[in-house]
């Protein structure tokens, strides 16, 4: 057939692995006529036929210049509507944070750091049991900071098990 789209010869192609191939080889192995495997091929023919079909599909769509032009103006309308919102929350939760009591971003990572040093000058007068953090942790991530530090009450976090003491027997409360 010359005058036959690649699209169409794609439909026609899944529906003959679906419709025709797959279920007359279901029913010869069903009826102990065919080993499992023609049927593992007949269901990899149809499902490479409808891989075939969906990119071609696709292709089709995205080369047509309306689609294009519809789905820019969709993502630039998204990425400004995005930048619109970030700005607007911004704008209201930078007042509404400390109105309510809450601690801000900047005064947290203050507040982590001079747990990290308090930590330290304890631990350097011997009187807080440091603990090598979990092998599994990345040191080099920095955001996980929490996770490669251990807590103050001598407990740390491991890998998805259970809290784990120190191996320190005597614990001493440090207020903080």
């Amino acid at each position: 057939m010359p005058g036959k789209s690649f699209l169409l010869e794609q439909l026609s192609n899944l529906f003959e692995a679906a419709w025709l191939e797959l279920p007359a080889e279901a029913a010869k192995v069903l009826a102990g006529a065919s080993d499992p495997d023609a049927l593992r091929q007949a269901g990899w023919k149809a499902y490479d036929a409808w891989l075939s079909l969906a990119n071609e599909f696709t292709n089709t769509i995205y080369s047509d210049p309306i689609v294009g032009e519809i789905s820019g103006r969709m993502m630039e309308t998204a990425l400004r509507f995005r930048q619109i919102t970030g700005t607007t929350a911004s704008g209201l939760f930078s007042n509404f944070w400390p109105s309510i009591g809450l601690p801000t971003q900047r005064e947290i990572a203050a507040l982590r750091g001079e747990l990290l040093s308090l930590r330290q000058e304890l631990a350097s007068n011997g009187r807080l049991a440091v603990a090598e953090p979990p092998a599994d942790v990345d040191a080099r991530d920095k955001s996980g900071t929490l996770w490669n530090r251990q807590q103050l009450n001598g407990y740390r976090a491991g890998s998805g098990n259970s809290i784990r003491p120190s191996p320190n027997p005597v614990k001493h409360n440090v207020a903080a």
